[in-house]
C-alpha cells in the first residue's frame, strides 16, 4: 500500500464523517426547499467519500473497483444542478427558466450515461502508486467538465450578487462561506483526472484534500455563524463520542496497514499482527486519549457550561 493510497483513505475517511455530521445537521434543521437541496447534495459528497474510502482500503482487489466507481461516481451527475438551484433558491431570486435549463440539461447528460454511450465505468487503471476504477475515454469527455465548471461557477456568481446586495452582514458571511465552499468542491474535480488515464499521483489526495476543505468550511459556518438558522449546541458526551470514534478509526486503520505491509512476510492472519496492532494503541492512543480527555474537560471547565 503506497503513501498516496493510505492519505487519500485518511483523507476519505475524515471526510466522510465530517459530511455525513454536516448532513445530519442539515436534514434535521431544514424548514426550507433549498436546505434538502443541499442536503441532497451533501449526500453526494458523502456517498464519494465513502466510495474513495473502500477503494483505498480495497485497493488490491481489482474486480471490485469498478462497481464501487459507479455506484460513487454516477450521483456526481447531479451536483451542479443540485448547486444551481439551490443558489437560485438561497438568494431568494430564482431565475426559473434557467433552473429548468440546467436540469434539462442534467437528464439530456445522464441518459447517454445510462445508454452505455460515454462516461462509463469499466475496468481499472493501475498505477505505479495505486489501482483506481476506470472511465472508457471517449470524445464526449471534455463536455462533462464544460458543463461542471459552467454550472457551478455560474451559482457562485449568483451568490456573489447575493452578498454585495445584502445589508445584512451576518447574511453577507453566510454567503461568503457558501462561496468558498462551492469554490473549493468545483475544483476538486481534478482528482478524477486519474480516472481518465493521467498518471499524476498527487492529484487523487489533492482532490480529496479539497473535499475535506468544503467540509471543514461548511462546518466553520454552521457551528460559528449558525449558516442556515442552525444552532450547534457542544454536549460534553457528544463531544466524546466524537472523539472515540475517531480513535477508533485510527486504530482500526492502523491495523488495516500492518496487515497490508507485512501480512506476506508474517502470514495475513497471524496472531502478531492482531498483538503489534494492540501494542501500537496501548503506547501511542492511550496516551492521546487521555491528553483529550484533560482538555475537553479544561474547555468546559472553563466556559462553566452546564449539559
Amino acid at each position: 500500500m503506497s503513501s498516496i493510497v493510505v492519505i487519500s483513505a485518511v483523507e476519505s475517511g475524515f471526510g466522510f464523517l465530517l459530511t455525513s455530521a454536516i448532513l445530519y445537521l442539515v436534514l434535521r434543521h431544514a424548514r426550507k426547499s433549498y436546505h434538502y437541496l443541499f442536503a441532497a447534495f451533501i449526500f453526494i459528497c458523502v456517498l464519494w467519500d465513502l466510495g474513495i474510502l473502500l477503494m483505498m482500503i480495497r485497493n488490491e482487489h481489482v474486480d471490485e473497483l469498478d462497481v464501487i466507481g459507479r455506484i460513487a461516481v454516477t450521483p456526481c451527475i447531479f451536483i451542479p444542478a443540485l448547486i444551481f438551484h439551490f443558489a437560485n433558491l438561497y438568494t431568494g431570486k430564482p431565475i426559473k427558466w434557467a433552473i429548468i435549463v440546467v436540469w434539462v440539461a442534467t437528464v439530456i447528460t445522464l441518459v447517454p450515461i445510462l445508454a452505455g454511450v460515454f462516461y462509463q465505468v469499466e475496468g481499472y487503471y493501475s498505477y505505479e502508486w495505486g489501482n483506481i476504477f476506470r472511465v472508457v475515454p471517449t470524445v464526449f469527455d471534455p463536455l462533462i467538465f464544460i458543463v461542471w465548471f459552467g454550472i457551478n461557477l455560474s451559482a457562485c456568481w449568483l451568490l456573489i450578487n447575493n452578498a454585495r446586495k445584502t445589508t445584512v452582514l451576518l447574511e453577507r458571511r453566510h454567503n461568503y462561506y457558501i462561496i468558498a465552499g462551492l469554490l473549493v468542491v468545483t475544483f476538486a474535480v481534478v482528482k478524477t483526472l486519474v480516472t481518465q488515464g493521467i498518471d499524476l499521483a498527487f492529484l487523487l489526495p489533492l482532490g480529496m484534500f479539497l473535499n475535506d476543505i468544503f467540509g471543514m468550511i461548511i462546518g466553520l459556518a454552521i457551528i460559528k455563524e449558525r449558516l442556515f438558522d442552525i444552532t450547534v449546541i457542544i454536549k460534553k458526551g457528544t463531544l466524546y463520542s466524537i472523539l472515540a470514534a475517531l480513535l477508533i478509526f485510527i486504530y482500526s486503520f492502523v491495523e488495516h496497514i500492518l496487515v497490508t505491509f507485512m501480512g506476506e512476510k508474517i502470514g495475513e492472519s497471524s496472531t502478531v499482527l492482531h498483538l503489534i496492532s494492540v501494542a501500537v494503541g496501548i503506547a501511542v492512543l492511550m496516551p492521546v486519549k487521555n491528553r483529550i480527555e484533560r482538555r475537553v474537560e479544561g474547555y468546559f471547565a472553563q466556559r462553566k457550561l452546564e449539559f
